[in-house]
Formats: C-alpha cells, structure tokens, sequence
C-alpha cells in the first residue's frame, strides 16, 4: 500500500507539449536559434531533458516542431493580409508596415524566426532542413497566389514579370528587412528602405 502511494507520489506531471514549443518558440525568436541550447530550454519550461527527447524525438525534432508552431501562429496570420480584397499595392503597404512594425514595450522579438532559421539551415538537422523547405514552399505559393490574382484584377503594374519570380522576390525584400531588424535596425528606416523596394511592383 506504501509503495502504492509513493509510485503515485513520484508520477510527474504531465508533458504541456504546446507551453514547451511557445517557450522555445520565443526564445529561438528573441536570442536566435544557435544561442539557445535544449538545457536551457529544458529550465525555462520546467521540463526533463528526457522528456523533451520522448516527445521530439531530440533538439532536431524539437526545431522542427517550432518552425511548424510558428508557421501556423505567425507566419500563416502575416499572409492572411494576402486573402483580403483590398487592391495590390495597398495589401502591399500592408505587409510592409506588418512586416517591421515594432510594438513598444513588448515582449516580441524583433525579425523572422524563419528567416533566421532559413539562413542557418546547413546547421541544422535533417527534420528542420526539411520544413524549412516546406515553409518556405508555403509562402512562395501564396504569394504567387496573390500576385496571379493581381494580374487577373490588372493591378500587377510589371506584366512581364512571372509570379513565381515576384513571389520571390517579395518574400526576399520582407525577409531581409525582418532580419535588418533582428539586428537592431529601427523599423523606421527598415520600413522606408523595404517600401522603395516593393515600389517596382
């Protein structure tokens, strides 16, 4: 009966796998993902190193999942601007204020977790490499989405160009002005600098 009791006792506690991939989640975002190691996570979410590795399957499994849990809580919200019927080039000053704006006194890490993670990827692991692919094939369709529907309207001023290129192109300007900021850019001068980029489309 004793033993009974200390087994239920000693049981921990369940495994909050959403608290564990929002706690890594912000800190890959806020530190970058090579300046955050699982021990550290392990603390701050009050989590087993065994645990996280039952579950994940290791820090590469871990990355992976954060990178899927970021796509669907930031990234997917950023190209919800995409489905609106607004015209083009509003939707596209949209993005670009969305894309650097600065909340004050806020815990929000400046920049892109994946754009950090994409520029790091030969440092990665397999699983995280992977969707990596698979994010960033994501977002190129939506934009490509959103510009052939562009065209259709007559809103596309650079007819010769293709979609998939201006879908590129885009995400290219709007990643390097997220990583401008990562870097302690004002978004001031990022925004005006990204602005006159997306001017020729």
């Amino acid at each position: 009966m004793n033993k009974e009791k200390k087994a239920s006792r000693g049981r921990p506690k369940k495994f909050d796998r959403t608290h564990v991939l929002d706690i890594a989640l912000q800190n890959y975002w806020k530190h970058g993902i090579n300046q955050v190691s699982i021990n550290e996570l392990c603390k701050l979410a009050s989590v087993s190193k065994p645990s996280i590795y039952r579950e994940f399957g290791g820090e590469d499994g871990l990355m992976c999942a954060v990178l899927q849990h970021y796509e669907s809580s930031v990234l997917s919200p950023m190209l919800g601007f995409l489905s609106t019927e607004a015209a083009f080039d509003e939707t596209l000053q949209n993005l670009a204020f969305y894309s650097t704006d600065e909340v004050r006194d806020s815990d929000m890490p400046k920049g892109c977790l994946f754009a950090n993670m994409k520029e790091l990827r030969l440092n990665l692991g397999e699983a995280t490499a992977e969707q990596i692919n698979l994010t960033y094939e994501n977002v190129i369709l939506a934009f490509e989405q959103w510009v052939n529907g562009a065209k259709e309207r007559g809103e596309f001023k650079t007819t010769t160009m293709e979609s998939r290129f201006a879908a590129i192109y885009i995400y290219a300007q709007i990643s390097f002005a997220q990583s401008q900021m990562m870097k302690g850019e004002s978004s001031e001068d990022v925004r005006a600098i990204l602005q006159v980029a997306l001017s020729v489309l």
